[in-house]
């Protein structure tokens, strides 16, 4: 699994430094290949090849001229980029990802379980800020306590003596 954040930096040709943890989970699960695409937010999603292709089948469900349909192809399919990692653990970030990400000579990469997503260091500290909110209210509905489960532990077993 993908998990944390890590400052990366590119080079002059477009090269992103892998982080060493990141690249020690590549090596444990054989992930050797890459697709790199548009995400959304303007990050630049990562999937390891057998992600990609489960995807793919995913997509293959749909209706082929579903015009919601076609459009979600194009940015997936219609963006993608198979990538590998050299020697030096870097992966090339091909120019039209890299200008949708707006990345410059820094970004970072978020490991987020099953693929990896690639950010603009400013896009990120954005994103995170804009987001605030909907964080705490998607964690109140994910691990919060509903109206009645809280009642009935603050009034007991609901049998309360009068």
């Amino acid at each position: 699994m993908y998990y944390g954040e890590h400052s990366a930096s590119l080079d002059d040709k477009g090269r992103i430094n892998i982080p060493v943890l990141f690249r020690q989970v590549m090596d444990v699960k054989n992930h050797e290949v890459w697709f790199m695409t548009r995400g959304y937010d303007g990050a630049v999603f990562m999937f390891d090849a057998a992600k990609w292709d489960s995807l793919l089948g995913e997509l293959a469900e749909g209706a082929t001229l579903d015009p919601r349909m076609m459009d979600f192809r194009r940015l997936l399919i219609g963006s993608g980029t198979k990538v590998k990692r050299d020697n030096q653990g870097r992966m090339v970030v091909p120019q039209h990802l890299r200008e949708y990400a707006a990345l410059g000579d820094e970004g970072v990469l978020l490991g987020v379980g099953d693929h990896i997503q690639l950010w603009s260091k400013e896009g990120w500290r954005q994103f995170q800020k804009c987001q605030m909110e909907e964080y705490k209210a998607m964690a109140a509905q994910l691990f919060g306590r509903s109206p009645a489960v809280a009642a009935q532990h603050e009034g007991g077993s609901g049998n309360a003596a009068h």
